[in-house]
């Protein structure tokens, strides 16, 4: 423990490390802590990882030179012609990569970088859906909401499902906020009337806490509503890579999320819903094009993926 105070002392101010150490303490006084002492992290049995075992078998974890994945069909061909129609809208692009007080939207971040802003900038171009609802917002609300005011006639109707708005309010003009568009909730205490709404063409947008476990959003979402979307519904998740994994850099913070292997499970033999375009496949496989036709994406990663209700 006295080692790790050193630590947190070089590396985390006083204030941080106060508030740390104490949220420690609560922890393990509270029962939260026999979920890790029943089984430590990274036994057989629990479901955190061991590094070693991930390290010992990483050619073949991070590998995304595989091109399918068993029962998903990736559509590899209509993405491409998707990707042609988002390049007509590429030229359109006009977010500044510094705050500015005319955008909600701003680049230089770590959050919701340029290849993911671009394809949401054109899908809503495309789409021009007449509802959005979003589960877990910030800096892709940002786009959506600029993006409606500068090219759709701020004709959309968003709602805003976020159980920690701190970061989506500081985005938000005045305006915004006397439109009540938030409901600050976890998504499985929000009034989902707002997604009974949705038709064909209209995009619900999904960036949650990445984690299936007893009671979660993620098995709630998988679960209980995505099943009742109208068809022609168009769904998007954040932080899903290709093939279904997460990367290395990820694991090594201790990222142990687990919503990617949920997603490829509810996929496989699912005529329900289709891939409509995969940011990270198309990165790897399709680099040139992608850069060729939406050159703003050019040096960030792409960690959306974008699936169709169909049946």
């Amino acid at each position: 423990m006295e080692l790790l105070k050193k630590i947190l002392r070089r590396f985390m101010p006083l204030s941080a490390m106060g508030a740390w150490v104490r949220e420690r303490r609560r922890w393990l006084s509270s029962y939260n802590s026999r979920f890790v002492s029943f089984y430590p992290a990274g036994h057989f049995y629990s479901p955190l990882p061991d590094f070693e075992d991930v390290e010992a078998r990483q050619d073949r974890l991070f590998d995304r030179s595989r091109r399918d994945c068993p029962g998903i069909t990736i559509n590899d061909d209509a993405q491409r012609a998707l990707l042609d129609t988002f390049a007509q809208f590429a030229g359109d692009w006009c977010f500044p990569e510094e705050q500015q007080s005319d955008f909600r939207y701003y680049s230089k971040q770590h959050v919701f970088e340029r290849y993911d802003a671009m394809v949401l900038f054109a899908m809503m171009r495309h789409l021009v859906p007449k509802r959005v609802v979003e589960v877990g917002s910030g800096f892709s609300s940002a786009v959506m909401l600029d993006t409606d005011d500068r090219f759709l006639g701020s004709k959309t109707r968003f709602s805003f499902i976020e159980p920690y708005p701190e970061r989506l309010y500081g985005l938000l003009s005045d305006s915004d906020r006397s439109r009540k568009l938030v409901q600050q909730c976890p998504v499985q205490e929000a009034d989902l009337r707002v997604v009974e709404e949705l038709e064909a063409g209209d995009i619900f947008f999904v960036d949650s806490s990445h984690v299936s476990k007893i009671g979660s959003d993620v098995n709630f979402l998988l679960f209980e509503v995505l099943p009742g979307l109208q068809p022609g519904t168009v769904v998007h998740f954040h932080d899903i890579l290709w093939p279904f994994e997460y990367p290395r850099d990820w694991i090594e913070l201790g990222r142990a999320w687990n919503e990617a292997y949920l997603i490829r499970a509810f996929l496989q033999y699912n005529s329900s819903f289709e891939v409509l375009f995969y940011n990270s496949f198309m990165e790897e496989f399709h680099r040139d094009e992608v850069h060729a036709r939406l050159p703003v994406a050019r040096g960030t990663r792409g960690n959306s993926l974008w699936l169709k209700k169909v049946l």
